[in-house]
């Protein structure tokens, strides 16, 4: 058997492996922002930015919980919040800082960036800095919620299922597909309310679109592989020159 051949069968045995795992995940696809479901229902997801809760006056702060409480009694379906924690590397902004330290003509200027370089990664050894995200998950699902009222047991038997039945995977996302429409429009008109009222209380948020939601779930499922979160976007909004 030649070098190609041995390529073309290994790339075929890999093809095959990754197909198999994708059965084993809860969702099928992601469309138009919108996750589907293998028992056919569907999700959104809202990021959430934070809000200093602690520079609030008594009165604000007064109103934020109870603008939250109706927030959540106002809710006829469940909803999932997940707070994200990553390990922020600044080892990019520390090497621009050295490159800018080395073409600095000004001694004083110089020394005092390499000082200010030392107390970084000082800082860094000493407190793990982290970056906190904030996530709303609407549900929703056509047949009253049965996605969210199904039991344990109910589930373990569809996810073995589907997972040792190709034919009823791909009937699945065919029949997710034609309700794809109605599914967006409803799960759509939730995430809007939910918008709607975190505005009340001061809490932004936005829609998490498809590309960020497939990162999302790459490092969710792959914890081990990027656990630490680049900061070289926000920092090229600093000018440190």
């Amino acid at each position: 058997m030649d070098e190609k051949t041995t390529k073309s069968v290994k790339s075929a045995k890999k093809q095959i492996w990754d197909n198999t795992t994708q059965r084993y995940l809860p969702f099928s696809e992601i469309r138009d922002n919108l996750i589907l479901m293998k028992d056919w229902s569907s999700r959104m997801v809202l990021k959430v930015n934070a809000l200093n809760f602690n520079l609030k006056s008594e009165e604000e702060q007064d109103s934020i919980i109870y603008g939250y409480q109706r927030f959540l009694n106002s809710l006829s379906y469940p909803i999932q919040i997940v707070v994200r924690s990553l390990k922020v590397d600044i080892d990019w902004y520390i090497n621009k800082l050295k490159n800018l330290a080395v073409k600095q003509s000004n001694s004083l200027l110089q020394e005092q960036t390499y000082r200010y370089i030392d107390f970084l990664i000082n800082l860094v050894d000493m407190a793990q800095i982290m970056k906190k995200d904030f996530y709303i998950i609407v549900p929703y699902d056509s047949d009253e919620n049965r996605s969210v009222k199904d039991s344990w047991m109910f589930w373990i038997f569809r996810s073995f299922w589907s997972a040792i039945t190709q034919e009823e995977t791909a009937f699945s996302i065919r029949e997710k597909r034609k309700k794809h429409n109605d599914l967006k429009k409803a799960n759509l008109e939730r995430l809007n309310q939910i918008k709607t009222s975190l505005e009340q209380i001061w809490l932004k948020s936005s829609e998490v679109k498809k590309d960020d939601l497939i990162k999302l779930f790459i490092n969710y499922y792959n914890p081990k592989v990027n656990t630490e979160i680049k900061i070289r976007e926000d920092m090229d909004n600093f000018n440190v020159e």
